[in-house]
C-alpha cells in the first residue's frame, strides 16, 4: 500500500462511487475491514463519508449512517437524493428516479477547505470520477499528497495519474475488503 511516513492522513469517500462500482463487481464492502485495510499504513487522522439518503432517511440509511458514525467515528455527510426524469428512447415512456446531488462538490469543498488550512498532509481519495481532477490538481498545489483509491472500471485516467501513490484498486481487494 502506502508508505508509513504519509503525515496526518485524512480520508474522503465518495459512497455513490463505491457503491455503483460494488453492484457491477457483484460484492460490497465491509467498511470495518477498509478502516482497518487504511490503518495498516499508519493513522487516518478523521474520515469523511460523503452520501445521498432519501429525506427522511430510511431505517436501513439511518442504521448504516449511525454505524459509521458509532463503530468507526468517521464524519458523515448526507446530502438529499435528488430526481430526474428518463425516458425510454424506443417506447418513449418516462418515470423519475432518485439520483445523487451535492456529494462531489461537498467532497471537493471539505478537501480543498481542509488543504488550505494545512490541516493534513496526505488526503486519500476513495473515488475516481474525473470530476475530482481540478480538487487533486489544487491539492497537490499547496504541497499535499492525495493518493487515490478506486474500482479500475470507475477510474479516470487522468485522475489516476494525480495520484502521488500507484493507485490502489478496490478489485484488488476483495479478500480484504469484501463483506462476508
Amino acid at each position: 500500500m502506502t508508505r508509513p511516513d504519509r503525515g496526518k492522513t485524512i480520508c474522503f469517500i465518495d459512497d455513490s462511487n463505491i457503491f455503483h462500482g460494488s453492484r457491477e463487481a457483484g460484492w460490497r464492502v465491509d467498511w470495518t475491514k477498509f478502516d482497518r485495510y487504511l490503518e495498516k499504513s499508519g493513522p487516518v487522522w478523521q474520515t469523511y463519508f460523503f452520501t445521498s439518503v432519501y429525506e427522511p432517511p430510511s431505517p436501513e440509511q439511518e442504521a448504516f449512517i449511525n454505524r459509521l458514525k458509532e463503530n468507526l467515528r468517521w464524519e458523515v455527510v448526507t446530502y438529499e437524493l435528488g430526481k430526474r426524469t428518463v425516458r425510454c428512447t424506443n417506447c418513449g415512456h418516462s418515470e423519475t428516479v432518485p439520483t445523487e446531488k451535492g456529494v462531489d462538490v461537498g467532497l471537493a469543498i471539505k478537501m480543498l477547505s481542509l488543504a488550505v488550512n494545512q490541516a493534513m498532509e496526505t488526503a486519500i481519495l476513495v473515488a475516481g470520477d474525473r470530476d475530482y481532477l481540478e480538487t487533486v490538481e489544487t491539492v497537490k498545489g499547496f504541497g499535499i499528497r492525495v493518493e487515490v483509491i478506486a474500482w479500475r472500471r470507475a477510474l479516470s485516467q487522468d485522475l489516476a495519474l494525480e495520484s502521488s501513490e500507484e493507485v490502489i484498486y478496490i478489485d484488488n481487494l476483495r479478500k480484504e475488503i469484501g463483506r462476508d
